[in-house]
């Protein structure tokens, strides 16, 4: 029996949402790497999946039916508060259009020349579910 399926979940939300990021900002660096050893580049969005939650456990329990998946989205910029926001704002309809949930919806700060903002997004998936917009 596989019950790895649910660690593809970042990377399939990843890939989507990559598409349809560079659609709008094609200069939009996207990533799932929180460091790479390399000087910041700017604008950065910032895709991580927070620890996934089993559901829909049957009599049996001997496979992993369902996950409650959790995703951040960080989105730094260089430029403008505002372009953070306008950034994370089509970030927030991207993951919309998969079907998540807004758990925490965008505050945008700026330290300094840094405009900085997150969300938190959540789905259930089921083993089989097509991640796609």
């Amino acid at each position: 029996m596989d019950n790895t399926w649910y660690l593809q979940i970042q990377d399939k939300v990843f890939t989507q949402i990559e598409y349809m990021m560079k659609k709008k900002y094609p200069k939009l660096i996207c990533t799932t790497k929180n460091e790479n050893g390399e000087p910041a580049k700017f604008p950065t969005l910032y895709l991580h999946e927070l620890t996934p939650i089993e559901k829909g456990q049957d009599l049996t329990n001997e496979s992993i039916n369902a996950v409650l998946a959790t995703i951040e989205i960080q989105v730094w910029t260089n430029t403008t508060e505002n372009d953070c926001r306008n950034i994370i704002a089509e970030a927030v309809n991207q993951m919309k259009s998969l079907q998540f949930d807004i758990i925490e919806l965008p505050i945008v700060t700026t330290r300094g020349k840094l405009a900085w903002g997150a969300i938190r997004c959540r789905r259930m998936i089921g083993n089989g579910d097509k991640i796609v917009n």
